[in-house]
């Protein structure tokens, strides 16, 4: 899946489904239980892929986790 021009990265598909959760009120309280949130849903979700750690995603949607509030406002 990585590394192929046109293709999504499991980091896009992540970071996809983070907003989409975040967009619509489903995201838990904290962001290590939405990283492992993520990471469950991403191995369901592809079980070819190579699967995602919740620390990787932790990292990876910290900033967007950081910004919720104001991406729910529309700010």
């Amino acid at each position: 899946m990585e590394g192929i021009p046109g293709h999504r990265t499991s980091e896009h598909l992540v970071d996809a489904e983070a907003y989409r959760r975040i967009m619509s009120g489903a995201a838990p309280e904290t962001l290590s239980d939405f990283a492992r949130q993520l990471s469950d849903w991403f191995r369901d979700a592809y079980p070819a892929a190579a699967p995602l750690t919740p620390k990787a995603i932790e990292q990876q949607i910290r900033d967007t986790w950081h910004r919720r509030h104001d991406m729910i406002r529309g700010g």
